[in-house]
């Protein structure tokens, strides 16, 4: 009687012995944080051991396949700054230079919104002649100046472990979940299995 109730919890025992494997493969992913000695084998979660080597990977093929700096560059130069020169244009003739002109002793006297207009057409069209020189200086310097591969590398090495296993559990929690389950599926068949064995060999009879 005992062993027909140890066959039947069989299944049972494995499917859950299976949900408690994929569990505990699940936590590992980030589980624990600093390493931990258990007599000669040094435990810790496999991306706070590896996050250096992913960032570094990670940020070779950011860079390489997503983030190539001269398409960046590319996408600087057509930025378009016309609108926004014009309006720079008219609030320093407007703003700035106009209420200096004005306060000037005399010359004051012939500072009219007339001529405050035409200065800030002066201004304007000056400042449209310089911008494309000027963001071929920007893309330049940044190009120079500026490690996409290395600031990639760096975000990553130092982000938080903590708000990126919640960011990860949060996006995949289904998918856990999943394979948890499917562990305790994949145990349960195996469980029936051995069952099914020892009653065929004739090892346990019922």
């Amino acid at each position: 009687m005992e062993t027909s109730i140890l066959l039947i919890l069989t299944p049972f025992i494995t499917a859950g012995i299976g949900w408690l494997t994929n569990w505990v493969a699940i936590q590992m992913l980030f589980r624990p944080r600093q390493p931990m000695r258990v007599f000669f084998w040094q435990w810790q979660g496999l991306i706070p051991r590896r996050q250096q080597q992913l960032a570094e990977e990670a940020a070779e093929i950011i860079e390489r396949e997503i983030l190539q700096q001269h398409r960046i560059l590319h996408e600087i130069r057509k930025i378009e700054l016309g609108p926004h020169l014009q309006e720079a244009a008219h609030k320093i003739v407007w703003q700035r230079i106009g209420p200096q002109l004005r306060a000037i002793p005399l010359l004051g006297n012939f500072i009219n919104d007339s001529t405050l207009a035409k200065f800030e057409v002066i201004a304007a069209t000056a400042m449209q002649e310089e911008a494309v020189p000027l963001m071929e200086k920007v893309a330049t310097q940044f190009e120079a100046s500026v490690n996409l591969k290395q600031l990639i590398e760096e975000n990553i090495a130092a982000f938080d472990l903590d708000r990126l296993e919640a960011i990860v559990n949060q996006v995949a929690r289904r998918e856990f979940r999943t394979i948890e389950r499917l562990g305790a599926v994949l145990g349960f068949l195996i469980g029936c299995v051995q069952v099914a064995l020892f009653w065929v060999t004739g090892s346990i009879q019922f």
